[in-house]
């Protein structure tokens, strides 16, 4: 009995933490507040998002959690349900987990008629769209069926994302989701900015991690009208 009751409880905690957020609907990001502006969401993808994003209180509780109900259930019934429960708790404690868990409730509550795309970039650029879409049922849920799958690996090619981003037609403001830590040198990405974006285009930026370059992404962010925010709660 104590067996089934543990596995169960390991289960319904999983289950919580990996399904709960994609129910959801939320009119903010980080408290940046969905406006009326034509929106590009910028993820990073790269090898350094796979890292534990260690300023969520909430990321740490749950990861401690599942670490421990994974360590349980593996010495009760051989470790195999105990290990994968484990992994992906703490697979979804990561930067690019806490991404998902925001961003996907604030794309499902963009009001019918919003125009917003949602680019990924590492190595390169992968865009969900190569044009702004409509905000509707089926364009939200696209979307946010991309963010979903999103894998994090290779370099951090901050500023060709951004540069593909500033020259998207109709786009008004950028959110950008980084641990701040490009290949280019910080400077470099914003004098870079400064040059192209003459349209006056907002750039949001949030920084996930202790490591991330907060001095960058807030600049980048009051350079060009933005909010900076961080992912430590």
């Amino acid at each position: 009995m104590k067996r089934i009751i543990i596995t169960v409880s390991c289960c319904i905690l999983l289950l919580s933490f990996n399904s709960c957020y994609v129910l959801k609907k939320s009119d903010d990001f980080y408290g940046i507040g969905t406006t009326g502006k034509n929106t590009l969401y910028v993820i990073d993808i790269s090898g350094s998002m796979e890292g534990i994003d260690e300023g969520s209180v909430k990321d740490q509780l749950m990861r401690e959690a599942g670490n421990k109900a994974g360590s349980e259930v593996g010495k009760l019934i051989g470790g195999k349900i105990g290990s994968l429960l484990g992994k992906q708790v703490t697979k979804q404690a990561t930067k690019l987990g806490a991404v998902k868990r925001k961003l996907i409730p604030a794309i499902k509550g963009l009001p019918d008629g919003k125009k917003f795309a949602v680019y990924a970039y590492s190595d390169k650029v992968t865009k969900q769209s190569n044009e702004l879409r409509i905000a509707s049922n089926t364009s939200r849920t696209s979307s946010n069926i991309f963010v979903e799958h999103l894998k994090a690996s290779g370099g951090t090619h901050t500023m060709e994302a951004l540069l593909e981003g500033l020259v998207l037609n109709g786009v008004e403001e950028i959110v950008l989701m980084s641990d701040g830590l490009p290949n280019t040198n910080p400077d470099q990405i914003l004098e870079e900015i400064r040059k192209s974006n003459t349209k006056g285009i907002v750039i949001h930026t949030i920084a996930f991690g202790e490591d991330a370059d907060h001095n960058f992404m807030r600049t980048l962010a009051q350079e060009n009208g933005g909010t900076f925010v961080t992912s430590k709660m």
